[in-house]
């Protein structure tokens, strides 16, 4: 049997331990790629990163609350937070049958280790089938099926102080970035943005809970806000921190900045540079090599970092330069504008031979 390499590590192991996974109707939750599928019966699939459901082929159900449908079992691949784990199995308990079979697979290091200890009732002991792959894939079975999964019951709010206004109020929910407030880099950036011209479209990239936008259109209404994430909880955090504000704007589900996107007058993120477990610092690059092409004539790209990441030179080679504008002994905010062609500069044609 050949397997492909370009699959994840527990996608890997799960076709190599077919054998142990049967079930006319399987859900999989949670999958990274969709390589593996054709060994197994899998009805539908569940996702809540964008990224992931644009690789399925299949049918597929992307969200923070799974498909409806009659399954007789799932697979999940193990998210790394904990809490969010807890949330999925608590979903899944609610739509599966008495006695179904979960199958859970992982990379060691992504918390398969310690899963017995998030376990609880309604669902029995995890056993385990098999490693390989530096993965684990385990069993478990729902012995009862529990009450009804209410997706507000996972809902924190938090308060955010923004004087002269009152507070701003955050929604969080479990797998949202920042879990369950604000995180040191997003409130440093809040203390340097400016007021920006009246009028202008801001896209929030990578919004998670819609900190940076939300902000920015309480102090400046007329503002046109965008938030784009690649994660569904992070979505539905963003809808209910716009809700609890009474604020509106445009959710985007994606991993990237797309072409189809319009240009904005102004980009404000605290990008990622984790994919899972995993250092990923491609989101970045590939964020700040489009970045531009996403920008009006001298429309601005605000964000926050860490130092260490090489994120200014990746910015001055895409805008020819890059502002620092505040830093600590972890963050630094960087500015950079899209300055328009001085069409008095170009040089003249070359003349061609005839």
């Amino acid at each position: 049997m050949t397997i492909s390499k370009s699959l994840s590590l527990p996608s890997q192991l799960v076709i190599r331990q077919a054998a142990h996974i049967s079930g006319e109707a399987l859900l999989a939750v949670n999958p990274p790629d969709s390589g593996w599928a054709d060994d197994l019966t899998i009805t539908n699939s569940w996702h809540w990163h964008a990224g992931y459901a644009q690789q399925w082929p299949q049918t597929h159900h992307f969200g923070a609350t799974p498909p409806e449908g009659n399954f007789d079992g799932a697979i999940l691949w193990l998210p790394k937070e904990k809490k969010l784990t807890e949330y999925v199995m608590a979903a899944l308990a609610d739509l599966l049958p008495s006695g179904a079979p979960l199958w859970l697979v992982g990379e060691k290091r992504s918390g398969i280790k310690s899963i017995h200890k998030t376990l609880q009732a309604p669902w029995g002991p995890a056993q385990k089938l098999a490693d390989g792959n530096h993965s684990s894939l385990l069993v478990t079975h729902l012995s009862a099926q529990q009450a009804a999964f209410n997706m507000v019951d996972y809902l924190v709010t938090k308060e955010l102080p923004q004087p002269p206004l009152s507070p701003l109020q955050l929604a969080s929910y479990p797998g949202v970035f920042a879990y369950p407030g604000i995180d040191a880099g997003s409130a440093m950036l809040l203390e340097h943005l400016p007021q920006f011209k009246a009028g202008g479209s801001v896209l929030d990239f990578a919004c998670g809970h819609g900190v940076l936008g939300a902000w920015l259109q309480r102090l400046q209404p007329d503002l046109d806000i965008s938030y784009l994430d690649v994660s569904a909880m992070a979505l539905a955090a963003c809808a209910k921190t716009l809700e609890l504000n009474g604020l509106s704007g445009e959710l985007i589900a994606a991993d990237r900045l797309h072409s189809e996107l319009p240009k904005y007058s102004v980009i404000v993120s605290h990008p990622p540079f984790h994919t899972g477990q995993a250092t990923d610092y491609s989101i970045g690059q590939q964020f700040l090599q489009n970045a531009r092409q996403h920008l009006t004539n001298d429309g601005e790209l605000w964000l926050v970092a860490n130092r260490f990441l090489p994120w200014p030179e990746l910015i001055e080679a895409s805008f020819g330069h890059c502002e620092r504008i505040a830093q600590d002994n972890k963050f630094a905010v960087y500015r950079s504008v899209n300055r328009s062609v001085n069409r008095t500069a170009r040089s003249k044609p070359r003349r061609g031979r005839r």
